[in-house]
């Protein structure tokens, strides 16, 4: 069936996209040791989401082997009830300086704590939303491994100057300070910091993070103009001296990280 005719001027209705602001980094690995018959199927299709290839193993001589080889970013390990083998693995793991997370059937505070105190990274029930799933996995390897840009935005973590934007948690935070955005200003700012430098005109900028209208240049124009000025009064520290969005006059809007120079540049804009 046709899309339904609009009305002129007015922005055209299009199929959903795939969310252009999902993080693409460098290929991940988790080892999975876990018995049999556990569920781990809402675990691993968690990660497979998040783009971090999943290898399972059952424990024995050989998991334990590949675990401690350093050859994976992760493993998860399922802990049984009462199981007294599993704190001993899970030390092991921690002592050769991977990162582990504890899988519980059942996440009940003294499994949990045991666990932990073994030397787990984190602890998540079997059958956790894969949202937090996803969001446990990132902050772990984010604390383990963010050396550089792509690590960091492998994990779901994009860095503009002092701008930190975390694609997990969707938040934003400047200098330190948590940046209350709305979803469309969130993934606006996120979709140029992917793009962080490079001037974006507007209607490209809403046809990407847009799952419903396709906006024509001329349609877009005054519509980003009001989202700039939103984004603007919450994220720049003086509202009339941008420095992280900023307009390339007759070309469109770029994200920078702040600085001083940033500021000048904008001024210079104005005055061109």
């Amino acid at each position: 069936m046709l899309p339904r005719p609009t009305a002129p001027g007015q922005p055209r209705p299009k199929e959903r996209s795939v969310d252009s602001t999902a993080p693409v980094g460098r290929f991940r690995s988790c080892l999975l040791i876990a018995p049999p018959d556990a569920e781990t199927f809402p675990f691993v299709r968690a990660l497979h989401s998040a783009g971090i290839a999943v290898l399972e193993r059952t424990p024995g001589p050989g998991a334990a082997a590949m675990a401690l080889s350093g050859e994976f970013d992760l493993v998860a390990y399922v802990c049984e009830p009462g199981s007294t083998t599993a704190p001993d693995a899970l030390r092991r793991i921690a002592a050769a300086n991977v990162p582990v997370i504890a899988l519980l059937r059942d996440l009940t505070p003294v499994e949990a704590s045991t666990c932990l105190v073994a030397g787990a990274d984190a602890c998540l029930q079997l059958d956790a939303d894969s949202r937090l799933v996803v969001a446990q996995v990132h902050a772990i390897l984010r604390r383990r491994s963010p050396d550089t840009p792509e690590d960091l935005e492998s994990c779901g973590l994009l860095k503009v100057g002092d701008l930190t934007v975390d694609m997990d948690r969707c938040e934003v935070e400047r200098a330190g300070e948590f940046i209350s955005l709305t979803a469309t200003e969130f993934r606006i700012v996120a979709h140029m910091a992917r793009h962080a430098g490079r001037v974006l005109k507007p209607h490209e900028i809403l046809n990407a993070v847009s799952d419903e209208c396709e906006y024509l240049p001329r349609e877009a124009q005054e519509l980003f103009k009001v989202y700039v000025r939103r984004i603007r009064r919450k994220l720049e520290p003086t509202e009339a001296e941008p420095r992280y969005l900023i307009t390339a006059r007759g070309f469109g809007y770029r994200l920078e990280g702040g600085s001083a120079r940033s500021q000048t540049r904008f001024a210079a804009t104005q005055i061109a």
